[in-house]
């Protein structure tokens, strides 16, 4: 799964999921571009990484398509453009559907889906311009196919998310562009991490995990975007791939007695 002289940009790049595919695409060789909208990870996680010059931080929304633009454009300065593309920022709030505000939807949809949305036609535009193919990797979630009391908008965005992919399969494919969804179940992450706190969290993970009762790390998802880019997946485009240690068989539908036990409802973050 070499990357050496292939530059990634990923979005979210400063934390969680992000920042490990961030680490990932380094560790295989790849120059990296992150789109992050907050400056004090944008900090700290450059800090951690230490990649010196293969990394470029551009500080922006995914959601703004202004920000997009800016952050392959500074792609193409650094590092001549962008080959692999992967859309991974988000954000979640718990909230019945009766009870969410229109902010708190336009908030997750925006930065969910119409982010990966302004992401994938800059990059399409680019990709096909130079007529180098490439690989496209969005992050969804379990919640994609999951139906979930309290998180109406993100299921929505999410399955977007996966729909969305399975276009761009078909379109960008006849130019050598391949385009995959991931679907992480729970994962150790700021946004995850409250759905194993204390007894409650566990009896969670241990009702719904076929594999060993615990959250996929961050890693785990990174591991499989890895693949994904590599020239060993180059058969491989159009699917939803789950990385979620069988909850896709037991299901997330208790996510919202947990989460409401544990104090976790309302405010998105």
């Amino acid at each position: 799964m070499d990357l050496t002289d292939r530059t990634v940009l990923v979005t979210g790049a400063g934390s969680g999921i992000g920042a490990a595919i961030a680490a990932a695409s380094l560790a295989r060789g790849a120059t990296v571009v992150g789109l992050e909208i907050d400056a004090e990870h944008i900090d700290a996680t450059d800090a951690l990484l230490d990649a010196g010059k293969q990394i470029a931080w551009s500080h922006g929304s995914v959601a703004v398509a202004a920000d997009v633009e800016a952050a392959f454009d500074l792609a193409t300065e650094r590092f001549g453009g962008v080959d692999h593309l992967v859309n991974n920022a988000g954000t979640a709030s718990l909230s019945l559907v009766a009870d969410t505000s229109e902010e708190d939807w336009d908030l997750i949809v925006d930065t969910c889906l119409k982010g990966t949305f302004l992401c994938t036609r800059a990059y399409a535009r680019r990709a096909i311009a130079a007529g180098t193919g490439g690989g496209i990797v969005n992050i969804a979630s379990l919640n994609a196919v999951a139906a979930t009391d309290g998180l109406g908008h993100y299921c929505a965005a999410k399955a977007g998310i996966m729909q969305f992919t399975q276009v761009c399969a078909g379109e960008l494919g006849r130019h050598g562009i391949r385009a995959n969804s991931i679907g992480p179940g729970t994962v150790n992450t700021p946004l995850g991490a409250g759905f194993t706190v204390g007894q409650i969290g566990q009896e969670f993970l241990d009702r719904t995990l076929i594999a060993p009762p615990r959250h996929q790390e961050a890693s785990d998802v990174a591991d499989v975007a890895m693949f994904l880019l590599s020239p060993e997946a180059g058969r491989i485009t159009g699917h939803f791939i789950p990385v979620d240690g069988g909850q896709h068989v037991r299901g997330l539908h208790s996510y919202w007695d947990v989460a409401e036990a544990q104090g976790l409802v309302g405010g998105a973050g």
